[in-house]
C-alpha cells in the first residue's frame, strides 16, 4: 500500500521475506532522493490465522486488519484509523468555526474542497462506511457553525445545508481507488 511518494506499507507472507525487505530497504531507497526516517520505520506482526478487527496495524492513516470477505477468503481490509479520523474532524471543525461568517457560496465551496480531499485520500475499497460517516459529521457540524453566526438570521437545518451543497456540485462520498481488476501488472 503506497500513499504518495514518501509513505509505504508492505505486507510479506513470511518473516524471512520481511527480514530481507527490512535489510534491503536502505540500499534500494538510496537511488531516490530523500532520507529514510529510521524512527518511523518498523516491522509489525499481523497474522491471518486469527482474523478480526482487534488485531489491527495502523499504517499511513489506515487501520489494516485481516478479515474474511464476502466469499469467505481472508483479506487485509483498510479503514480510516481512529486518530486520523479524529484529527480530520478537529481540523474541519476549526476551519468551519473560523469561516462561519464567510458568505454562503464561498463557505460551501471551501467545505466541498475539504470533503473532496478527504474522499480522494481515504477512498479505498472497504472504507465506504467511514467516508459516509465523515460526510454526515461534516453536515451536522456545518449546520451547527452556520447557526452560530449571531444576529437574526435564518436558521440552517440539515435539508437547507444539503440544498446549498447541491447548488455547489457536492463531492459525494465515493471510492477513488482504482479497481483491482483494472490495475495492470
Amino acid at each position: 500500500m503506497s500513499r504518495y511518494a514518501d509513505d509505504l506499507g508492505c505486507a510479506c507472507r513470511f518473516c524471512s521475506e520481511a527480514d530481507w525487505l527490512y535489510q534491503a530497504r536502505p540500499q534500494r531507497r538510496g537511488t531516490c532522493t530523500g532520507e529514510v526516517a529510521l524512527e518511523q520505520t518498523r516491522r509489525l506482526h499481523c497474522s491471518r490465522v486469527h482474523p478480526g478487527r482487534t488485531r489491527r496495524v495502523t499504517c499511513v492513516g489506515f487501520a489494516c486488519f485481516w478479515t474474511e470477505d464476502r466469499q469467505g477468503v481472508p483479506r487485509v481490509k483498510r479503514r480510516t484509523a481512529r486518530k486520523t479520523w479524529q484529527r480530520a474532524c478537529t481540523r474541519s471543525k476549526a476551519w468551519m468555526q473560523a469561516k462561519r461568517h464567510v458568505p454562503g457560496r464561498a463557505f460551501f465551496n471551501g467545505l466541498k474542497a475539504r470533503l473532496r480531499g478527504h474522499y480522494r485520500y481515504y477512498g479505498v475499497h472497504g472504507n465506504s462506511p467511514a467516508l459516509h460517516r465523515f460526510c454526515a459529521w461534516a453536515m451536522t457540524c456545518a449546520c451547527k457553525w452556520r447557526n452560530r453566526r449571531g444576529g437574526k438570521r435564518r436558521r440552517f437545518s440539515g435539508t437547507r445545508v444539503t440544498r446549498r451543497l447541491d447548488a455547489v456540485p457536492r463531492a459525494r462520498p465515493r471510492i477513488t481507488e482504482p479497481s483491482r481488476r483494472s490495475v495492470s501488472a
